[in-house]
């Protein structure tokens, strides 16, 4: 019997020998080797621990204001306390969009009925003991003209620690999540992943191997990603129990709220992603001068920060040219899509004569929560990707030492 003839054309490969497991086996050994480093430095411990305490307090903070409650306050002066809680929930849709609505009667008490029949209509709308809500463009409440005695003593207690729970959950997930840790972890952590190497002479090590410099930077921040995201999933987790547990609600937990800590959650993996990809191109790109430059442009995010909370510099765009500003719009957007109250929420806002903190934005760039969430995960990937560009581009052509 006659040996088979083998196939012509090249041989097959063995699936564990193509460029795609090669790829990810080199992948995974600098991803490692790169935690295995970060887990032996006291820097890495050190800004752990730093964001944990940060965290911890913070919620013990909040665990106190909501333990203490918010008491109700006499508007009128009467001696009566929540005489005419309001019940706006018939006009929390967005379809009221500048127009001048006429609301139900909220005189829950009977008092504006008592008056006598001339004195009802004090807003003048031809309506007796009512309520006249007026919306803008965008669907928001921007004025609540009740006739006299409607409304008159809004159940403070329960609005306050309502809009307080929610304006804690965005002003943490903004301010203490998505920029303090999410630029402290990355400025410390991130900044020297590939200097630090070329400093001490060990990126000989790798470069040595049949390992592009463009791969050793992605693999470098995919070990960076590797530990900063499980850290900031930890954080979340209790978090989102602290809150849920001790949030104002009559259930044992508010899983309503676990729709905005996962768009807080999105937001910070995609932001601290775009900050290590900055930080690492500015760590090659400025030398030893690389701590300096990311610190500089920390301030810039903060100083962004601060400007998107004022209306006609959000218009202007001014803002959005910065990391915190998109990471920002996707906590916007998600809350936007999870409470679809707003507008009830910042007419209540009125009623009991207090402002809403800054947090409560609208969508930006568009009207549209969904498509403007998409269009900040988009613009985050695009401004990691970039700067990965440069970080490659600026790697491959320095010496090393």
């Amino acid at each position: 019997m006659q040996p088979t003839t083998p196939p012509a054309g090249p041989p097959k490969r063995n699936l564990s020998e193509t460029v795609w497991t090669k790829l990810d086996r080199k992948a995974t050994a600098i991803a490692e080797f790169t935690i295995r480093q970060y887990r032996k430095k006291r820097s890495t411990w050190t800004v752990g621990a730093v964001g944990a305490i940060l965290v911890v307090v913070v919620l013990l903070f909040y665990i106190d204001a909501m333990s203490e409650g918010i008491e109700s306050v006499d508007d009128d002066g009467d001696g009566l306390l929540d005489e005419d809680p309001s019940t706006w929930t018939e006009w929390e849709n967005s379809q009221y969009a500048g127009r001048t609505i006429s609301g139900p009667m909220s005189d829950d008490d009977g008092d504006c009925l008592a008056l006598e029949p001339w004195m009802r209509d004090s807003n003048d709308d031809g309506v007796d003991c009512n309520v006249i809500y007026e919306y803008d463009q965008n669907g928001f409440v921007t004025s609540v003209q009740a006739d006299r005695f409607v409304d008159e003593d809004p159940n403070e207690s329960e609005f306050l620690e309502e809009a307080m729970h929610r304006s804690f959950l965005l002003g943490f997930g903004k301010f203490g999540f998505l920029f303090i840790l999410g630029i402290f972890v990355p400025l410390f952590l991130a900044t020297g992943l590939i200097r630090e190497e070329m400093d001490s002479g060990t990126l000989h090590y790798l470069v040595g191997k049949p390992i592009a410099r463009a791969e050793i930077l992605m693999y470098r921040l995919l070990g960076f990603i590797g530990l900063a995201w499980p850290y900031f999933v930890g954080l979340f987790v209790l978090s989102a129990l602290v809150t849920g547990i001790f949030g104002p609600g009559d259930s044992i937990y508010r899983f309503s709220d676990l729709g905005i800590w996962f768009g807080i959650l999105i937001a910070t993996f995609l932001t601290v992603l775009a900050y290590g990809a900055v930080f690492i191109t500015f760590g090659i790109v400025a030398g030893r001068y690389g701590v300096l430059v990311a610190l500089l442009f920390a301030v810039w995010e903060f100083f962004m920060m601060f400007l998107a909370m004022i209306g006609t510099t959000r218009e202007m765009g001014i803002a959005s040219m910065s990391i915190s500003f998109w990471g920002a719009e996707i906590i916007n957007s998600t809350a936007w899509l999870v409470w679809g109250d707003y507008a009830m929420m910042s007419g209540q806002s009125l009623a009991v004569d207090i402002a809403l903190w800054t947090v409560w934005y609208s969508p930006f760039p568009t009207t549209s929560p969904l498509i403007n969430l998409v269009i900040s995960i988009i613009v985050l990937l695009l401004i990691t990707g970039l700067f990965v560009l440069m970080g490659q581009s600026s790697f491959k052509k320095r010496e090393l030492n």
